[in-house]
C-alpha cells in the first residue's frame, strides 16, 4: 500500500497493544517474546541474589511473582487456551500445553535461584520448596480470573455482546479465545 510517498510493505506479524499477532494466529512470536522477557528478568534477578550475599530468597520469590510473571503473562486471555483433561484420552491434556512447558522452563530457573538447589533436582521438588504453584495451574488460575473479569462487565460495555455469545455457544470450528475460555470454565455465567 502506498500512502502519499510512504510505502507500507506486508508483514508476517504485527504488534498491537503489546501483543504480537502473526498472520496465522499461532501466537508463536508472542510466546517467544514472553519467554525472552521472562528469561531476561530471571537473569537480572539471579544477579541480585547469590548464595553468600544479596537478596534473601523470599524477596527473590516476591520479585518473580510481582515483576516477571506479569511481564510473561501479559494479554494471556488472547493467546493462551486453559489446560484441561482430554475427554477422549484420559491420560492426555488439551489446551496450551506447549506454552505452559516453555514458561515452566523459566519458572524452573527461578526456583533454582530461590532454593539454591542442584540442576538435577526435579521441578516439582523445586516448586514445592520455593513455594511456587506449578505453572500450568497458575496460568489456568490467571485465565479463570480474566474470565471472571470479562463476565462481570456491566451491561452496555462494548465487549458485553461478544462475551454473551461466547459464553452461551461453543462452535465446532473456528473457536475464538473467548470460546475456549468460557468452555473451560462453564460455571462462569454472565
Amino acid at each position: 500500500i502506498t500512502i502519499n510517498s510512504h510505502t507500507v510493505l506486508p508483514q508476517k506479524s504485527a504488534k498491537y497493544l503489546g501483543i504480537i499477532i502473526d498472520y496465522k494466529l499461532k501466537w508463536d512470536l508472542q510466546v517467544e517474546a514472553a519467554t525472552a522477557k521472562g528469561t531476561s528478568s530471571i537473569l537480572a534477578i539471579s544477579r541480585l541474589s547469590k548464595s553468600t550475599f544479596g537478596l534473601p530468597h523470599q524477596f527473590v520469590r516476591q520479585l518473580y511473582m510481582s515483576v516477571t510473571v506479569p511481564r510473561m503473562t501479559y494479554g494471556l486471555v488472547a493467546w493462551y487456551r486453559p489446560i484441561r483433561p482430554n475427554p477422549h484420552h484420559p491420560k492426555r491434556r488439551i489446551g496450551s500445553v506447549g506454552i505452559a512447558n516453555k514458561l515452566g522452563k523459566i519458572q524452573r530457573l527461578v526456583a533454582k535461584v530461590i532454593t539454591g538447589a542442584f540442576r538435577t533436582t526435579p521441578t516439582s521438588v523445586l516448586e514445592y520448596h520455593a513455594a511456587l504453584p506449578p505453572i500450568h495451574l497458575y496460568l489456568n488460575f490467571a485465565a479463570h480470573r480474566d474470565a471472571l473479569r470479562l463476565a462481570a462487565l456491566p451491561p452496555g460495555h462494548p465487549l458485553e455482546p461478544p462475551i454473551a455469545r461466547c459464553s452461551k455457544r461453543y462452535p465446532k470450528h473456528h473457536r475464538s479465545p473467548l470460546h475456549e475460555l468460557f468452555h473451560t470454565f462453564p460455571h462462569i455465567e454472565q
